[in-house]
């Protein structure tokens, strides 16, 4: 796959995990610690997007100085899938429920985005992959920090 379109999976992704966070700090507004926390974490996924759609800019004036990238698609779209389908379902999780998916889609989205990394021939796109799961594990600990906290 062309590295364009890899990254285009991955801002596909930031921005749905964003949106997910955004359901839940909706679902749960009656809860000011809760919606906040899920509101933060919302806003990071935004800018990880921002991230990789200036890195897209990069890719796009010059596209022949990015090789092919394999890349497990059919991960990202599951990932993509399930956070479709909860947002869609109207189906209220608990706190507990949406944190422990929260942490599920965070440790899944890390692994691929480390996966993708190793396989990209560009070592400049595969510090900004590198990065964004590290963004992934951080989200991962104040998840389970917040489950902690809230005696989940």
């Amino acid at each position: 796959m062309k590295a364009e379109y890899v990254l285009g999976l991955l801002k596909e992704l930031e921005s749905k995990v964003s949106r997910l966070y955004t359901h839940f700090g909706h679902l749960f507004a009656g809860d000011k610690d809760a919606a906040e926390f899920f509101d933060l974490l919302s806003m990071d996924e935004e800018s990880y997007g921002s991230v990789v759609q200036y890195q897209m800019r990069l890719v796009k004036k010059e596209p022949g100085a990015f090789g092919s990238v394999e890349v497990s698609e059919k991960e990202i779209n599951s990932i993509m899938s399930v956070i479709d389908k909860t947002i869609s379902s109207g189906k209220k999780l608990t706190l507990k429920q949406a944190v422990e998916l929260s942490v599920k889609i965070e440790g899944t989205a890390s692994e691929s985005h480390f996966r993708t990394a190793l396989a990209l021939n560009n070592p400049a796109l595969g510090e900004l992959v590198r990065n964004l799961g590290v963004s992934d594990e951080e989200h991962t600990k104040r998840l389970r920090d917040f489950i902690v906290s809230r005696n989940l």
